[in-house]
Parts: structure tokens; C-alpha cells; sequence
């Protein structure tokens, strides 16, 4: 009997989100234990392509508002984003924190998935809740290729974060000599 209540109260939390939040957060496994979700944080290709041809939500999200793809850019996982995209995972999207997929990637020094992400058509300025872009902590991390990149992509260096402080600003700050010199080349 008090296994059928608790089935009653999952299903009932389930129909509220659905109500609530629309079919994207529905999908949240309450138990945080979505298998894409899981798949992708251990790099698992083979089981991520079997759950999405069998229609499962791209975007689902855990609950911090992490869709795989942020676990895939995360880890510099090529092959995963890649496959994230060609199922169309929504590139432009943020966490609680307000970081898109991009972001991790570009902290994380992940030139090769940021290339992917752009090719997807990714925001190069999304700012999060600070207002701190890609580009921002790829130069106060020094990652000189993906600063270049970025650059490439046509990110833009004037945006400011809510200090008022811009890529080339977060460099400096962090003493990032290169990253430094090759923000005043490209702001020429």
C-alpha cells in the first residue's frame, strides 16, 4: 500500500512540472538519474546514440539546469557534442548560474568543441549572471587558443560584465601576458 502512495506522489510531482514548467523541465528525472544525462557524463558515445535514436529529449536537464551537452563541452568530448548537435541540442541555453554550454568549454580550454559550438551556431557573447562572457574567462584563464578562436568567431571584446571590466580587462587583471597582447592586436 505505501509503495502505491509513493508511486501516486511521483507521478502527481511529474504531471505538476509538466503543468508548472512545459515538457522541457517535465523531463527532469526526480531522482537525478537520467540516463542521457549519465551516458554523457562518462563519455559513453554508444549509449548516448542508442537513447537518442530512440527519440529521447536532447535538452533534458538535471537539476541544475544542465543539459548534456554541457557535460560533453565540459569534457572536451568531440564526438558527444557533435552528436548533442546533430540531434539538435539547444547550443544557447544557460544553467542556474546563467554559463552556456560555451562557457564550460571555454574555462575548460576545449578549442575544439568551441569550434563545433560555433559551427552550431552558439552565442559568442552570452553573458551569464554576472555578465561574464566566454571569451571573459577563457582570457583570465589564459587560454591563449581559445581567446583565439573566439577571436576567429567574431566574439565581440567591448561587451563588459556588470563591473564594467571586458575580456582584455580579465587578462590583465589575471596577468595574463599573451592572452593580453592578443586582445589589443585583435581590438586594433
Amino acid at each position: 500500500m505505501h509503495s502505491v502512495r509513493v508511486i501516486k506522489s511521483w507521478m502527481l510531482a511529474g504531471f505538476l512540472l509538466l503543468v508548472l514548467y512545459g515538457p522541457a523541465v517535465a523531463e527532469i528525472d526526480l531522482l537525478s538519474d537520467d540516463k542521457l544525462i549519465e551516458a554523457t557524463k562518462a563519455g559513453d558515445l554508444t549509449t548516448a546514440e542508442s537513447i537518442l535514436a530512440r527519440k529521447h529529449n536532447v535538452d533534458v536537464i538535471d537539476r541544475n539546469e544542465r543539459t548534456p551537452l554541457f557535460f560533453a563541452a565540459s569534457q572536451g568530448n568531440e564526438e558527444l557534442v557533435d552528436l548533442l548537435v546533430r540531434f539538435n541540442a539547444r547550443v544557447n541555453t544557460s544553467d542556474k548560474l546563467g554559463n552556456s554550454p560555451l562557457y564550460y568549454a571555454s574555462s575548460a580550454n576545449h578549442a575544439n568543441v568551441i569550434e563545433l559550438l560555433i559551427e552550431a551556431k552558439a552565442n559568442l557573447n552570452f553573458q551569464n549572471r554576472q555578465g561574464v562572457t566566454p571569451l571573459m574567462v577563457a582570457a583570465s584563464e589564459g587560454h591563449l587558443a581559445v581567446v583565439q578562436v573566439l577571436l576567429d568567431g567574431k566574439a565581440d571584446l567591448s561587451v563588459t560584465d556588470f563591473t564594467g571590466r571586458t575580456a582584455l580587462d580579465w587578462a590583465i587583471r589575471s596577468g595574463r601576458k599573451a592572452v593580453s597582447r592578443l586582445l589589443r592586436r585583435s581590438g586594433r
